[in-house]
């Protein structure tokens, strides 16, 4: 084999392993970033969660006015119909 061939085939495996390397970093950067997205969604959705029930408390009055309202409205449409 001479020194050319030599030369070609270990540029040819720094290539790869430098290539694979590349790929193996993009993974597990893909991974971490997909995790953290993850997490910051559940956060997300708990605090909007946490949010509604805050304001259904904070409304409730009026939801059960309306509600009551509602009930009447229909209670005498049938009543009519």
């Amino acid at each position: 084999m001479t020194e050319l061939q030599k030369a070609f085939l270990f540029f040819t495996f720094f290539f790869y392993l430098v290539k694979g390397g590349l790929y193996v970093a993009l993974y597990v950067a893909t991974v971490v970033v997909e995790k953290h997205a993850r997490r910051r969604q559940a956060k997300i959705r708990a605090y909007l969660q946490k949010k509604r029930i805050q304001e259904a408390k904070s409304w409730k009055v009026a939801y059960d006015l309306y509600h009551r309202e509602y009930q009447l409205n229909n209670t005498q449409l049938k009543k009519a119909g």
